[in-house]
């Protein structure tokens, strides 16, 4: 999927930002040529861990660096899974 795609997909993405993570290195997006150009073509997989990460940083302020590490963690073991819909609720 190229990067128009993807920022159909994630709101709030800007083109700018996508080209940073891809990188600083956050997404390995393959790199596909036509004629004399490169693409980047993001997986599936690439698409939803950008917008986990980015709704991280968009929503909860979360520096880019821990976003995707924290969603990179989530991917590995599902059971750490944050469900960030749910306000935490204190015991006071």
């Amino acid at each position: 999927m190229y990067t128009g795609e993807v920022l159909k997909r994630v709101d709030g993405l800007t083109n700018d930002r996508l080209t940073y993570f891809v990188r600083a290195g956050y997404v390995k997006a393959k790199r596909i040529k036509r004629k004399s150009l490169y693409f980047n073509d993001f997986s599936e997989e690439d698409v939803e861990v950008i917008k986990r990460a980015w709704e991280l940083i968009y929503k909860y302020d979360v520096r880019t660096r821990a976003a995707f590490e924290r969603v990179r963690k989530e991917v590995e073991d599902p059971q750490l899974t944050l469900n960030l819909r749910t306000p935490h609720k204190n015991s006071d």
